[in-house]
């Protein structure tokens, strides 16, 4: 037989399952009691008042391959069995989990070789989390008690308990368990419930100083005043807990437990603060919340918003990271970073070192820290992050989160230690916070507050890069074509924000004359929002881009800005992509093609497929959850684009192929059909007068090349 014991903290219930236990053991019965109460108190009356150790801190203090299960299981009165679960701290950790590793220890350690008659879990129910619950499950306890006072708060946790046995199997619960307080109406009120509910009161437990004085002896009223009137009402509740029937767990909901409890109506709603201070990330709530499209449309997430702060610290040269986290949370992320920059070598010949080696520090977040916190972990950490010089991001994950460690407290205690240093903490939780691209937004607001000088004055010919993708494998060939145009107008970089620059190039932000989009989507518009708003800085209205007209725009935006003259340097480009173009019009010219991209900022494909000559038979955009589609862009080929938020892709592909296009432009793999060549349109397009007609080379070779091979046409 296993019975769970639950009630409110503090209400008596571990004095009162430890005298069950004596009365069970005092008929010659084998009975386990475990205690799952962070206080670990609950077989103390068992012991002659002593405690035995706690599972966790076993956990905590012994390796793996030394455990056995009789280290955790002390002999009580009448050769009962006594486990203490223990957990963390007040105010840290978690305790829930606490009870989740107890268990799962003493299932591995083979608890069933204990061979007990009955088994009573001594439950806290004040909340009834993950945790907390186990004792619930089906494959533990088959009947639940309830204890409670006539105290409202006693009750109310009661109701709360079964509704957490409903959760379960709900025709578990043995009865109520009255202890009383000896105050006023307390019964009436009881039984007010008990009858609400449909749950007999199986016993009802005076108050005696009995209980007081077996405290002071360290022992069991059942074992201290065996002849006395109450060892007989425990003796008769644990033959009705052996013997009798079960009822279904049946709540009220809160507006009926006020009325039967305390017989007035639930009171109305309060109304909520308006101008509130709560702060998330350093920023007010009052501030606007930059989001990421998964989340503003709260569609399914993509990656989680730790990874995506993780890699966008680690794109930024002299930022130290500190990861609290388990390890493979951070090896996911950093694998990440390290994919990316191998993509770059392998496919450009580009290094980007920050990636290949990057200066980050975990916490590696384990069982122990979960349930007693891992505060001191984390300020080990960022101590050695600090320590090494420069500066220093700090990012939380989903299990920081959900037990609670005070992460911006721990950077304030060692940022005391290193003055000079500056700090900045993510409180990003995982997917708690959002996907990729949340983390990705976080991190960028972060590090502009934390690090951008506001002292900074603007410096002639610098410029800003804004919105650049940090996993992006093209970035460095894209910064080295605006590196060499900007030269040709006697300009320069000034900051690559965020991806492939340094902290003192954040810093120094502010030096640049002029902010340009390094792409128009929905992410690099927020930045500028952003950076308006909080920087005072203004981004020009023309991105970078792919193609000629594109090119041209922002080229003519910047030297009208500088007060310089762009119309030789346009006429040189100009002249390059004429050049580069005709062979290829030659070779392309009366082809036919249809497009399905998931970016609606395709105005450069559309003026490429226009100037070779390339019949446009079909445009298609079509919204997907998982990439961050630029629906904020404005295009000058509006009117021969369809854009489609509900599509079944296979309908698409099939209505475009009908058509009979030569080439199939997508940035999705769709299935080979002969006579059909499919291209690829990159995610991250080239930007550059020149850099569409490298496509153009692409589809011109395919086109060339035979649809089935030589051998298939060969006999067997």
């Amino acid at each position: 037989m296993r019975i769970a014991i639950y009630g409110k903290g503090g209400i008596g219930k571990s004095t009162i399952s430890a005298n069950i236990t004596a009365a069970l053991s005092a008929r010659g019965l084998r009975v386990l009691q475990i205690g799952c109460d962070p206080k670990h108190d609950s077989t103390r009356l068992l012991l002659d008042g002593r405690e035995p150790p706690t599972v966790m801190d076993y956990i905590r203090n012994t390796r793996k391959d030394d455990m056995s299960l009789f280290d955790v299981v002390a002999e009580g009165y009448g050769r009962s069995m006594c486990v203490e679960a223990g957990g963390p701290e007040p105010g840290v950790g978690c305790a829930g989990r606490g009870i989740l590793s107890t268990f799962d220890l003493l299932d591995e350690l083979g608890m069933d070789r204990l061979e007990a008659d009955v088994t009573i879990y001594d439950v806290l129910g004040d909340v009834v989390c993950g945790g907390f619950a186990v004792p619930l499950r089906n494959d533990y306890a088959e009947k639940v008690f309830i204890v409670t006072s006539g105290e409202f708060m006693s009750i109310y946790a009661a109701n709360n308990i079964l509704r957490g046995v409903r959760n379960y199997d709900p025709l578990r619960i043995g009865g109520i368990i009255f202890n009383s307080r000896g105050e006023d109406e307390e019964r009436e009120r009881v039984h007010a419930f008990a009858d609400a509910v449909g749950l007999p009161i199986v016993m009802e437990i005076p108050r005696s100083p009995l209980f007081l004085e077996g405290e002071r002896m360290g022992k069991t009223v059942v074992e201290h005043f065996p002849d006395s009137e109450l060892t007989k009402r425990f003796h008769r509740l644990a033959e009705i807990m052996l013997d009798g029937e079960v009822s279904e767990a049946l709540p009220l909901s809160d507006g009926d437990l006020e009325r039967i409890v305390l017989g007035k109506e639930k009171a109305g709603k309060v109304e909520v603060m308006v101008g509130s201070d709560a702060v998330r990330n350093g920023r007010p709530r009052s501030a606007p919340i930059y989001t990421s499209r998964n989340v503003q449309r709260q569609e399914v997430l993509h990656g989680c918003a730790f990874t995506g702060a993780v890699v966008t610290c680690l794109s930024v040269e002299g930022l130290q990271t500190v990861m609290h986290s388990p390890d493979s949370c951070a090896h996911l992320s950093c694998q990440m970073a390290q994919n990316a920059a191998r993509r770059a070598y392998l496919r450009e010949g580009i290094s980007i070192p920050s990636f290949l080696e990057p200066r980050s520090h975990c916490t590696s977040m384990d069982d122990p820290a979960m349930v007693f916190g891992g505060r001191g972990l984390l300020e080990e950490a960022i101590r050695k992050a600090a320590s090494i010089g420069g500066s220093v991001a700090v990012i939380s994950s989903c299990p920081s989160g959900i037990i609670g460690d005070d992460v911006a407290a721990a950077v304030r205690a060692i940022s005391a230690e290193f003055p000079d240093t500056k700090f900045v903490t993510m409180m990003e939780d995982g997917n708690a916070a959002g996907d990729h691209m949340q983390g990705v937004i976080d991190a960028c607001l972060a590090l502009s507050d934390g690090l951008i000088d506001p002292t900074e004055g603007p410096v002639k010919g610098l410029v800003n890069v804004v919105g650049i993708k940090p996993i992006a494998t093209n970035n460095e060939r894209n910064m080295a074509y605006l590196e060499s145009v900007l030269e040709r107008m006697g300009m320069s970089v000034n900051c690559r924000f965020i991806g492939g620059t340094d902290v003192s190039r954040i810093e120094g932000f502010k030096r640049a004359e002029h902010s340009i989009l390094a792409n128009t989507d929905r992410f690099a518009r927020m930045l500028v929002s952003f950076l308006a708003d909080e920087h005072g800085v203004n981004v020009m209205e023309n991105p970078l881009s792919a193609g000629f007209k594109g090119t041209e725009a922002w080229i003519r935006e910047l030297a009208g800005l500088n007060g310089n003259d762009a119309d030789s340097l346009i006429e040189e480009l100009y002249d390059e992509y004429q050049q580069s173009l005709a062979p290829l019009r030659r070779e392309l010219q009366g082809r036919s093609a249809c497009i399905i991209s998931m970016h609606k900022d395709i105005d450069w494909l559309i003026d490429m497929i226009d100037d070779l000559g390339i019949e446009l038979r079909r445009a298609v955009v079509v919204d997907r959850s998982d990439h961050l589609m630029d629906y904020h862009v404005g295009n000058r080929h509006s009117e021969r684009m369809e854009l489609l938020d509900d599509y079944i892709i296979e309908d698409v592909v099939k209505e475009s192929l009908q058509l009979s296009p030569d080439l199939l432009l997508s940035t999705y793999p769709v299935p080979d059909r002969e006579g059909v060549v499919q291209e690829r349109i990159p995610m991250v397009p080239d930007i550059g007068h020149l850099a569409p007609l490298e496509l153009a080379r692409h589809w011109a070779l395919a086109l060339k090349a035979p649809r089935r091979e030589g051998w298939r046409e060969e006999d067997d």
